[in-house]
């Protein structure tokens, strides 16, 4: 059974980087930090409402998280899923036939932790992690603009939503739930714990600007995970706040 959106993770060329923006500007904590040799990464957690955030620096030139970087350059990478049996999922992914990068579990910062491999999930690198014994629920996140700042929705790039959100609901188990409609595109999503797993590729019958932009984004990328939704109480005390990274904002 998975029971949240434990984490999801970036790639970054510099830890100190990623702090810079993630602790010092949203206000976000680090709850770890370490060297995993065998992923050959430094990484940390932040926590973020339910969830948190995984920064991952390359530190071996032949690893995956390096070669990724060096591919497609600083973002997003993966989402964790959380469960209390990590052996007894990964053995229940196994017999529903999911590809798999790991055939045991392994020792990560999560937790306990594997991966399926993203050809069996529709370009998103899934892993899957069962943390230590004794750890404790998150308390409020961010600071100032972003007190209580929280993930919710980690979206992705399909060529087919409703047959994607199909597949984590009847093989993983997630909750199938209402997508937001977006104009010349197509939506469907699933949730658990809280936070929206959704899927969107364009709407075949629009010409708009939209759809050619995900078409473009589908053909240059593939499917996979595009961005984060986060959560804030006042999105014009937010978007104050980050003004000096030139944030868009969408029309209401």
């Amino acid at each position: 059974m998975l029971t949240r959106v434990h984490h999801v993770g970036l790639v970054v060329r510099r830890l100190e980087d990623g702090l810079a923006f993630w602790q010092d500007t949203l206000g976000l904590r680090v709850s770890a930090q370490a060297t995993v040799q065998d992923q050959g990464v430094r990484a940390a957690l932040l926590p973020i409402g339910r969830s948190e955030i995984e920064l991952l620096e390359p530190v071996n030139p032949n690893g995956g998280v390096a070669k990724f970087l060096e591919k497609r350059g600083e973002g997003l990478h993966h989402v964790c899923f959380e469960t209390p049996d990590v052996v007894g999922e990964l053995a229940a992914a196994r017999g529903q036939g999911f590809p798999l990068i790991d055939e045991a579990p392994r020792a990560g910062l999560a937790g306990m932790i594997c991966f399926l491999h993203p050809k069996g999930t529709r370009g998103v690198l899934v892993e899957l992690a069962t943390p230590p014994p004794g750890q404790r629920p998150h308390g409020p996140c961010g600071a100032g603009a972003f007190a209580g700042i929280a993930l919710g929705e980690v979206t992705a790039r399909s060529r087919e939503p409703a047959s994607a959100a199909g597949l984590f609901a009847t093989k993983l188990g997630l909750e199938r739930t209402a997508a937001a409609t977006h104009p010349g595109l197509t939506t469907a999503a699933v949730t658990v714990g809280g936070v929206r797993l959704c899927f969107v590729s364009d709407d075949p019958r629009s010409a708009g600007p939209e759809a050619a932009a995900m078409r473009a984004a589908v053909e240059a990328h593939g499917e996979g995970i595009a961005a984060l939704v986060l959560d804030v109480p006042d999105v014009g005390a937010a978007a104050g706040a980050l003004a000096g990274f030139a944030p868009v904002r969408e029309a209401d």
